[in-house]
């Protein structure tokens, strides 16, 4: 007779261990989502060739659902990941779902929510609450956040298994509503404990998730350069120079968020409210570098669209430009309300959105769009300089 291993004891982790890093599980969840992110940032695209500025909101929505199934995974994982056979079979199961909820993603921007998407959360919350009760039974003082985690997860399922059935006239408002409480039950659950996460992991997390967000940049780049190499008609000195561009502008809005030490930030200055204004506040982060990896594909449309002209190059900078700013006033926001030691954040903005509002007015005046994108890149490499200044001011004082 074969016996199945027992399953053990999980505990809390420690908030303050030494050398945690994101495990190889965590890694291989977070392939799932370089999917989704790919998915809803080509929805995007396609709405933005159409000239279909609504489809804005259906990305954010889309971005909701998908950047939601991610958070819920990896803030348990911070605070327990026994890592025993249980909780791997527990996170294939997540993975699993996540995959549905990707293939949704695909099909999101015309048939929107559908039973497929509804499935694959009802399959991740199921492996999700199997884990809360794990904690509910095993972890001492931690019996109201799991028994209200639980309790918030099946109703919230539930609820999204009803939005499938409801008039297809009030499910647009009712879908507003439901984020609206996916987004008020963590804050519930975790009234009495939410100091559990380890502030390091949890940066590194999310750091993780930029890159693959970053990598919508990396694949307009591709395409790009793909485009040239095709197209007999393109000049080498066009592709070398655009394609530079591009990659020059992804790199530095890379260069720009890692200068921002939000790992030591959530460890010296840990407080109640950082688990929320971390984990929230990085959404609008990550949407808008997703929607800016979108506009990167719309540069490629405007030098090849020499038929149609149904996308110019004025517009593709105009909307690069939008997301460009949208990107660094959210990172700045976020910067100024978790650091209380840091400075120049108004300073850096302006001067920010002074060489994007001249880079875009450039292109306007018949300036190519490869000189434009290499102007704007001087933007999120100002903030840089600046942010690394108030970093060896402030850290030299912990």
């Amino acid at each position: 007779m074969i016996m199945m291993p027992a399953i053990r004891k999980i505990y809390a982790r420690d908030p303050d261990e030494q050398h945690r890093a994101s495990s190889t599980l965590e890694l291989l969840f977070d392939l799932v989502y370089v999917i989704a992110v790919a998915a809803a940032a080509s929805g995007l695209h396609h709405r933005l060739l159409e000239h279909d500025f609504s489809g804005f909101l259906t990305f954010i929505v889309a971005f909701f659902i998908l950047w939601n199934a991610w958070t819920s995974f990896t803030w348990f994982a911070s605070e327990y990941d026994p890592n025993d056979w249980y909780y791997r079979l527990s996170v294939m199961l997540q993975m699993f779902g996540s995959l549905m909820i990707a293939a949704n993603i695909n099909q999101f921007f015309e048939q929107g929510l559908t039973w497929i998407g509804v499935t694959g959360y009802a399959i991740m919350r199921l492996a999700s609450c199997s884990q809360w009760w794990r904690v509910y039974q095993h972890v001492e003082g931690h019996q109201q956040v799991a028994g209200r985690s639980i309790i918030g997860l099946l109703t919230l399922q539930s609820i999204w298994i009803i939005w499938l059935f409801l008039p297809t006239s009030i499910q647009m408002p009712a879908l507003l509503l439901f984020i609206a409480a996916e987004l008020l039950m963590p804050v519930w659950a975790r009234v009495a404990q939410s100091n559990n996460w380890h502030p390091k992991h949890i940066a590194e997390r999310y750091g993780l998730l930029t890159i693959i967000v970053l990598g919508e940049g990396v694949l307009g780049v591709s395409n790009s350069i793909q485009y040239f190499l095709v197209n007999s008609d393109a000049a080498t000195s066009t592709m070398i120079l655009l394609g530079s561009s591009l990659v020059a502008l992804v790199f530095s809005l890379w260069w720009l968020y890692f200068t921002i030490p939000f790992d030591i930030i959530l460890d010296k200055e840990r407080r109640r409210y950082d688990l929320f204004l971390f984990g929230y506040g990085h959404f609008f982060v990550f949407a808008s570098l997703a929607a800016l990896g979108s506009a990167l594909n719309l540069v490629t449309d405007a030098r090849a669209d020499t038929m149609t002209h149904s996308i110019s190059e004025i517009y593709a900078m105009n909307l690069l430009m939008i997301m460009l700013l949208t990107f660094l006033m959210i990172l700045t926001l976020l910067r100024a309300l978790m650091c209380r030691k840091s400075s120049h954040n108004s300073l850096a903005i302006i001067i920010a959105a002074i060489i994007i509002g001249i880079s875009g007015l450039a292109v306007y005046q018949g300036l190519p769009i490869t000189y434009g994108i290499w102007l704007s890149v001087l933007a999120p490499i100002s903030m840089t300089w600046y942010f690394s200044q108030d970093n060896k001011k402030w850290q030299n004082k912990i």
